[in-house]
């Protein structure tokens, strides 16, 4: 990723310039990006860079003391402040052209586990999301740090920089809630369609990762287990008292990594995901349907991933019991195959495909998605969400009942 100083509050500009030694000059000050990955052995630091980007000698006082907010996991966030490196004055001179990195350090807090979120107090910085290995694989850390110490130059510091933060992290950003243990599962969105009713269609989904390791790059079973919920509504808008058709309760545990390791010329990522599921609609009587299922998902993504990419995920599964629907497989069969294009920050097409054991029964289910904010402005999150539904089964009520295909629009948080 690229180097983006981050500037310090206006405030504290404010203190610099009054204190150098020319009138209207002041100094650049930012705060470096630190590396995605940190060792829990190593004090947490954050290094702020002071260059002289004027004609003129600057004399500088530098804080002995910053103060982050630590967000991490379940816990509030809590302060935690980083004393400035003993060899480091309290003034400094800097020659036009020169730049000096002051450091600041403190002990991670022992709590500090998994992803942990570091806002810094008084800066007008975004906050930084920092993974903290308490393993003992801890080489590619000490590698970024010593990058970084062997910079000589601006420009090279800030390619120590940009290289410590590209280094592979266990987890992205846009798949981290609460810091590693919430975290999104399957789409979640509102969207309404009509094809004879009006069937509004909404869902969301979490996943809750069970434990967090010392080692995030684990692919132990206990360090990856996770409990996941998704739950999905049909609604008739245009029925009297506008009723919900069908609710589906989808509670899962199961293990799953991202990246299993498994390395191949023909992909770029495989991950695995494997466990017990139950989905019913919570009826009772003629309308009750429940199925629980034992199930195994291959993930592979193909090209670069950062970028426009093929992901094809296809989830097999058994049915371990039914209830209300014992030839389900007749129009579900056991297989979800998910077949995903597009690129993180662009348009992204996914249809999952589903054919039954009985005939051509069986069904499509196409969603499209582009980021709101390429659309009206960087301030919106969430997605423009456009999906096409045809077959059996939209709802596991009427699993073998045949709908007319219906198309939606409407708003996506996550897909």
């Amino acid at each position: 990723m690229p180097y983006r100083p981050r500037r310090l509050s206006s405030t504290h500009a404010l203190l610099v310039s009054t204190l150098c030694a020319s009138g209207a000059a002041h100094a650049t000050v930012a705060v470096l990006q630190p590396a995605r990955e940190a060792a829990a052995s190593q004090p947490l630091e954050l290094t702020l860079l002071y260059t002289d980007d004027n004609a003129k000698v600057l004399a500088i006082d530098v804080p002995k003391e910053l103060t982050v907010n630590l967000t991490n996991g379940d816990l509030p966030p809590a302060p935690v402040t980083l004393t400035r490196d003993p060899k480091v004055p309290d003034r400094l001179r800097l020659a036009p052209g020169q730049y000096r990195r002051v450091r600041f350090s403190a002990p991670w807090p022992d709590a500090a586990r998994g992803t942990v979120k570091l806002d810094p107090v008084g800066f007008d910085a975004s906050p930084m999301l920092v993974t903290i290995n308490r393993g003992e694989s801890q080489t590619q850390v000490a590698a970024a740090e010593h990058r970084e110490t062997q910079a000589t130059t601006p420009a090279q510091l800030a390619t120590a920089t940009a290289a410590a933060n590209t280094q592979a992290a266990p987890t992205s950003t846009a798949d981290t809630l609460l810091s590693g243990r919430f975290s999104t599962f399957e789409p979640i969105y509102f969207a309404d369609g009509k094809n004879g009713d009006n069937l509004a269609k909404f869902q969301f989904s979490f996943k809750y990762r069970l434990h967090l390791p010392d080692d995030p790059r684990s692919r132990g079973f206990l360090d990856n287990l996770y409990f996941g919920y998704t739950q999905t509504a049909i609604w008739n808008l245009s029925a009297e008292s506008v009723p919900f058709r069908d609710i589906s309760f989808q509670p899962q545990l199961f293990y799953y990594v991202q990246d299993t390791g498994w390395n191949s010329p023909l992909y770029t990522r495989m991950g695995m995901a494997a466990g017990i599921g139950h989905e019913s609609n919570g009826k009772s009587g003629a309308d009750s349907r429940a199925i629980n299922i034992a199930f195994v998902r291959p993930t592979w993504e193909f090209g670069d991933l950062d970028s426009n990419h093929l992901t094809l995920s296809p989830k097999f599964y058994y049915y371990l019991s039914k209830s209300g629907n014992q030839d389900i497989a007749d129009y579900r069969g056991y297989v979800d195959f998910l077949v995903k294009y597009g690129s993180p920050d662009g348009l992204q097409l996914a249809t999952t495909l589903r054919k039954g054991t009985k005939h051509w029964y069986g069904s499509v289910d196409s969603q499209l998605t582009y980021p709101l904010a390429k659309l009206i402005g960087s301030a919106w999150g969430g997605y423009v969400f456009v999906s096409y539904f045809n077959g059996y089964g939209e709802d596991i009520l009427d699993y073998n009942q045949r709908h007319h295909w219906i198309a939606r629009i409407g708003y996506s948080i996550a897909r």
